[in-house]
């Protein structure tokens, strides 16, 4: 559902081709969308989460002492990765989080060419505060400026920066983007580590099954220079020591 990758010419400098500009929701902060969040999320999702995942958190004593905004960056096991982090999440933390989702997942909503990709989009942008990030095109600079603006309203982004999901429960490399959004915007990171959610609901299953899924907090990472790569390995060494 979620995923984070940026064109490696925008992070370089190099001069990128010209592309459409980004559908980048506003509304899903709005006062209506935070109390439809507010009813739906506790009254329904979480608790659905919950029968299905059966979350064991360790680490949470890490998110003391910080304030948001933050950039929580997990690894990628299942669709369910997002609700399960939001119910593992205290509550003062959960209502501030905006997940980053892959935009190539809803091409043919953004090209109008399916009514049930269209669905999905918005559902996922309204319950669960989600936002697009391309993969395959350029769009660092844009997304960059977008993340910016809604973490000086103390929003925190939630990326998994392997970009796709794990088939085998193993993590796979990160990509720089998280390198450079925390080091352009001076944002701290929180890396997650997921265990177990694949086992509930594997990528290729399309029914989830009761079982247990821990969900680890790691110290906050304070990133500087610019080797994005570099960056990102520190994120993604951190995630498999949790």
């Amino acid at each position: 559902m979620v995923a984070l990758g940026l064109d490696e010419s925008e992070m370089t400098g190099q001069p990128a081709p010209a592309v459409s500009p980004i559908d980048f929701p506003v509304w899903n902060r709005s006062s209506l969308a935070r109390t439809t969040r507010g009813v739906i999320l506790p009254g329904f999702l979480l608790p659905l989460t919950r029968i299905f995942a059966h979350i064991r958190t360790e680490g949470l004593r890490n998110l003391e002492g910080i304030e948001p905004p933050v950039i929580f960056a997990a690894n990628h096991q299942s669709y369910m990765d997002v609700p399960a982090i939001l119910a593992a999440l205290p509550r003062r933390w959960r209502y501030r989080v905006a997940p980053a989702m892959r935009k190539e997942f809803f091409d043919e909503h953004f090209h109008g060419r399916s009514f049930t990709n269209s669905l999905n989009y918005y559902l996922s942008t309204l319950f669960f505060n989600c936002f697009p990030i391309p993969q395959r095109e350029p769009g660092a600079l844009a997304t960059l400026r977008y993340i910016g603006e809604f973490s000086n309203d103390r929003w925190c982004l939630l990326i998994f920066p392997e970009g796709r999901m794990t088939e085998t429960g193993k993590i796979a490399p990160f990509q720089p983007g998280v390198g450079m959004i925390a080091a352009k915007l001076g944002i701290p990171v929180v890396p997650i580590r997921i265990r177990g959610l694949d086992r509930v609901l594997h990528p290729t299953w399309k029914m989830a099954r009761p079982g247990r899924v821990d969900i680890a907090f790691g110290p906050a990472l304070r990133l500087t220079g610019d080797d994005y790569r570099a960056l990102a390995k520190q994120v993604e060494e951190a995630v498999r020591k949790l």
